[in-house]
């Protein structure tokens, strides 16, 4: 039976549906975001391994599939220069045939079944799509700049101005001043202003801060609740302007629907949306959105294969669609556990017990080379985790690593290497296993399922909004950890994900989740293998570009290693000796003249070198 691919290829997350002809999702992929301003060449690979994880948790292959439809953030009009330069590169990663077009199109299919009519698409930007009678049309979508007018990008940046002008006595009183620096790990509104002229400050990071708006909003905040109202006006706004212009050629009324982040916000933004269509036009046929992106791609690509589209065939898909999961509408979250990939069976494997000694090491070593990459395609995430990491470090937070079994190891060890290394204090960075210290060398049953220990263990640590939680999951439903991410993050502090499995629960409890897509282990759920090493490669990521930005390293120097063996007081000499330009017995009186402190050796020679000048 012939397959489909629909692949949602949104700003911060992949999503490929694998569907045959009779309206059945067959299997769901994910994978890291998919906007090349954002993402890079990583963009293109992240669809490509979403869709070989539908692959691959369907046990079949990319002969079986006719079609592969993308919508793609970033990829603009047919084309269009950006449009023609997304196809080209994923056709050289897809070997079947597609089509691409841009996130917003997919989104319209998927809110309005397939039908003519506006669908406004706000999250990180905001957008309004309309087609009828073939024409298609758009409206805003000009990025955050001058456009996305009504996107969570455009409320934050509206709620510093407020925020801003309260703090000066310019404006009404908000707790958005003292609410907006705390959700961005940073001190005060000029803060926030010099990380945003440094670059320092991402547009993603700005849309997630919509969040902090919300809340306080919800709290009965005035100008908060007047930004995400105002917010609301806007996009309608933009439905009506797309509506006009498709009934110049049809005067009949055409539905309007909706989609999105922001209108999850808070549960009454997709009303303040509707009463502000209303508002205008009062007889205007507003619908809740019925199925998420990823199978509005898949209706495009069966439409273009002439596959027969009846009622029976959209409810098996909505139905089918419902229970993979990721129905993203509106107001509504519907929360289903896919198939782990991590539990998969790998296929290269399946015959693992009839090899030789040589035979079984080459191929764990050939699966071993996917780590790599896959925990590359996953650096703008890992850079949002450093970038709180070295904000909450700097205003006295700390960075705690928190897992079970293997993921657990593996976060104190990284915590451990710290001090040595880069000279910090042990409370910087902290490792966190389940089952407690005796579980490093010892598996305690039952460890992992303790909720009420892992809560246990952010109160007994008292943390708190300069505080960075990591949670290491390989499964990502590890109850312990998950735990202890929900009570860190009712604390205020900034939650990261580290798993392989993109949406398992982890993802609800965390800020921003790092999921590199490893593929199934050569023996079936065996994590310690190429998931664990993944897991090892970011945590040294995290932590070493932390303390480089802190100011840890010189050059590529450990100006801060602590001396407690001959091999690291060697090690000193040698860094003192290059730093300083000085000889090594130069080098070593300075270092015993200093208790063998390195930077303080290097500034002792330093003053010395200005008092001969």
């Amino acid at each position: 039976m012939a397959l489909v691919l629909g692949i949602d290829g949104g700003a911060t997350k992949t999503v490929a549906a694998l569907v045959n002809e009779v309206g059945e999702v067959v299997s769901v992929g994910t994978a890291g975001g998919a906007h090349p301003l954002l993402w890079g060449d990583a963009a293109f690979e992240n669809i490509r391994s979403a869709c070989e994880a539908a692959l691959t948790i369907a046990q079949t292959d990319w002969n079986e599939v006719a079609l592969a439809f993308v919508g793609m953030a970033g990829a603009d009009e047919p084309g269009s220069p950006s449009h023609r330069f997304a196809e080209m590169q994923l056709r050289s990663r897809l070997p079947v045939p597609l089509l691409v077009d841009n996130d917003g199109i997919i989104a319209h299919a998927g809110a309005l079944a397939g039908e003519e009519g506006v669908v406004v698409v706000a999250g990180t930007g905001a957008i309004a799509i309309g087609f009828a009678k073939g024409q298609r049309v758009r409206v805003d979508g000009m990025g955050h700049w001058f456009g996305d007018e009504g996107s969570a990008t455009w409320i934050t940046l509206q709620a510093l101005r407020a925020a801003a002008r309260a703090q000066d006595g310019r404006g009404k009183p908000t707790r958005l001043s003292e609410a907006l620096p705390q959700a961005l790990m940073l001190n005060s509104l000029r803060d926030v202003a010099t990380l945003l002229a440094d670059g320092d400050l991402t547009k993603t990071e700005l849309a997630w801060a919509a969040m902090s708006v919300a809340k306080v909003a919800e709290e009965g905040d005035e100008v908060a609740q007047m930004i995400l109202r105002q917010a609301a006006e806007r996009l309608a706004e933009s439905a009506l302007a797309a509506l006009r212009r498709l009934q110049s050629l049809d005067t009949s009324p055409l539905p309007i629907s909706f989609t999105g982040g922001v209108f999850r916000l808070t549960a009454r933004m997709p009303q303040w949306f509707c009463e502000a269509v209303r508002q205008k036009l009062p007889d205007a046929k507003l619908s809740e959105p019925k199925l998420p992106s990823h199978l509005g791609a898949v209706l495009l690509a069966a439409r273009q294969l002439g596959w027969r589209l009846d009622d029976a065939w959209l409810n098996r898909l909505t139905e089918t669609g419902r229970q993979w999961g990721y129905f993203d509408l509106g107001a509504g979250l519907v929360e289903v556990l896919p198939r782990l990939l991590s539990e998969q069976r790998n296929p290269a494997s399946f015959f693992l017990d009839q090899l030789d000694v040589e035979a079984i090491l080459t191929l764990i070593n050939d699966e071993d080379h996917k780590v790599a990459p896959a925990v590359r395609q996953e650096i703008s995430a890992i850079a949002q985790a450093v970038r709180w990491a070295v904000r909450g470090l700097s205003r006295g937070g700390r960075l705690i690593y928190v897992g079970a079994g293997t993921s657990g190891r593996l976060g104190i060890m990284d915590a451990a290497e710290c001090p040595p290394t880069f000279g910090t204090p042990p409370e910087w960075v902290i490792g966190v296993i389940a089952g407690g210290p005796q579980a490093v060398f010892h598996p305690v049953e039952g460890a992992e399922d303790d909720m009420e220990a892992g809560r246990e263990e952010m109160r007994r640590l008292n943390v708190g909004a300069n505080d960075v939680v990591v949670g290491l999951s390989v499964s990502g439903r590890t109850p312990f950890v998950i735990a202890a991410m929900d009570e860190a993050r009712r604390r205020g502090a900034k939650t990261v994900a580290i798993t392989v499995n993109r949406d398992a629960p982890i993802a609800a409890v965390a800020d921003v989740v790092i999921a590199p897509v490893v593929g199934p282990e050569i023996v079936a759920g065996s994590t310690r293998m190429k998931a664990g090493t993944a897991q090892k490669l970011i945590l040294n990521m995290i932590s070493t570009t932390t303390m480089v930005k802190l100011g840890r390293v010189q050059s590529n120097l450990m100006v801060d290693l602590r001396t407690w063996s001959v091999k690291l007081r060697e090690r000193a000499k040698r860094i003192v000796a290059q730093l300083s330009g000085v000889t090594l017995f130069e080098a070593e009186q300075a270092l015993e003249a200093n208790g063998w402190q390195v930077r303080q050796a290097i500034a002792w020679l330093q003053s010395k070198r200005a008092e001969k000048c």
